[in-house]
């Protein structure tokens, strides 16, 4: 099979038609994944004006629907997609993943588009919001009619509306390939993979570590033997935060003395020159872990109450990041000092101001080039306005100079930061939209 006959895994198109469509009834009687009863409930609340009721519920039940979707692919491998050893074949995917976390696998997979997930990523943080006001005497604690419908479209367009959520199954197939079977160089599924998003160039980088950890016989055997083959074609495509995975992953297996996943994995470093990214320790795994407990505080109820005692814990931790924990602990932190469209965490802000007062220029200038373009959820903070103000606000005051990028985008994005004008925060925002878009 020649390369001009592959076609690399791209994201599917689903949406149901509800364009125009401003009648809650409407909207409703098109999820069909919800149960008649369930249905008539929601529409009831739209006429009593419960909106905050309808909206939650209906954004529950599509996050529910959407995990168990994936869940059905297997949740170790849900774990390898994204990174958390935590998450095993017996994992519950309703307490293991995040809605967040849920909404950009999806994405990744093909399961919803780029228009659906930003707009479930901003209803997420709406009904998240009211769910977490209990001032019973502001008026403008209230959710609008116009939030709720808004929501609840979404949910049903993305999710609800759906006969069955498909992802990619072809990459599917080829994560079991890694196992089974010993690929060679110019297999179609290798060719397919280097033409396709860098989603799936970093996961299958994450299944072959996996494998090489764990698997045993045959099956480590092929892990082996596809690492060598593939690794060092995609690694010239690699973001650092990946190529630090690698690293951190060889650090392990030579702590653990497994012998044939070692010698695999040398082979990899010695032919891309990787031993840079080599750890001389594994204190990533404890600033990930304390990195990852600010952005589950961030990111659920209440969080500007919630954000501080986690984010003083990593700012704790000390200044000197480890590289493989670098891109982690900077999402968290960053994503504490932006805050959302309602404000910051001034609590939890103090403590992530320690954490990039310390920051070099290097460091500033590997985020903002290296990290930053793949980075969506900062990404999609930037798109809010007043989020893109706070950010101009920080990199003006950090004192770094406009970094050099071949990324148009980006680079306009910088410069504009840079410059310290609040007043730039519209260009920020289209910048930054465009890149995650």
């Amino acid at each position: 099979m020649s390369q001009s006959n592959v076609v690399p895994w791209q994201p599917v198109e689903n949406l149901v038609a509800l364009d125009g469509i401003l009648e809650p009834s409407v909207i409703v009687q098109k999820a069909v994944n919800l149960r008649p009863k369930e249905r008539k409930q929601i529409i009831s609340n739209f006429q009593l004006e419960n909106y905050e009721m309808a909206s939650s519920y209906v954004f529950t039940k599509s996050m529910a629907l959407l995990k168990m979707n994936l869940a059905s692919m297997g949740m170790d491998f849900i774990g390898e997609l994204l990174q958390r050893p935590d998450i095993d074949a017996d994992s519950d995917p309703a307490q293991a993943v995040s809605d967040y976390e849920a909404i950009n696998i999806a994405y990744e997979l093909g399961a919803i588009n780029k228009t659906q997930r930003m707009r479930l990523l901003v209803s997420m943080e709406t009904v998240n919001h009211f769910a977490g006001s209990f001032d019973a005497n502001d008026d403008d604690a209230d959710m609008l009619p116009e939030e709720a419908l808004t929501c609840v479209k979404v949910c049903v367009q993305s999710v609800l509306g759906l006969e069955k959520v498909e992802a990619a199954q072809s990459f599917i197939s080829f994560r079991e390939k890694l196992s089974s079977t010993t690929l060679a160089a110019e297999d179609p599924d290798i060719v397919q993979l280097l033409s396709s998003p860098y989603f799936f160039k970093k996961t299958c980088v994450s299944i072959l570590l996996n494998i090489l950890k764990s698997a045993k016989g045959a099956a480590l055997e092929n892990g082996s033997r596809n690492t060598v083959t593939i690794v060092p074609r995609v690694w010239p495509d690699l973001n650092g935060p990946e190529r630090w995975q690698i690293g951190q992953a060889y650090s392990e297996l030579f702590n653990d003395g497994k012998s044939a996943a070692i010698k695999s994995l040398h082979g990899v470093l010695v032919t891309t020159g990787g031993f840079d990214y080599v750890p001389e320790s594994l204190r990533s795994n404890s600033f990930t872990q304390a990195a990852h407990a600010v952005l589950v505080a961030h990111q659920g109820m209440n969080n500007f109450y919630n954000e501080p005692k986690p984010m003083k814990e990593l700012a704790a931790m000390g200044s000197s990041i480890p590289g493989p924990a670098f891109s982690s602990v900077m999402t968290a932190t960053l994503a504490v000092k932006l805050g959302n469209r309602y404000g910051v965490s001034w609590g939890a802000a103090q403590y992530a101001d320690q954490i990039l007062n310390n920051l070099s220029e290097e460091r500033w200038i590997y985020y903002l080039t290296e990290q930053l373009p793949q980075d969506t959820l900062i990404l999609s903070k930037l798109g809010n306005s007043e989020c893109a103000v706070r950010w101009i606000e920080l990199l003006s005051s950090s004192g770094i100079s406009a970094p050099n990028t071949t990324n148009r985008l980006l680079g306009a994005l910088l410069a504009e930061s840079l410059k310290g004008d609040a007043a730039k925060s519209q260009v920020v925002s289209r910048n930054a939209i465009s890149i995650l878009t």
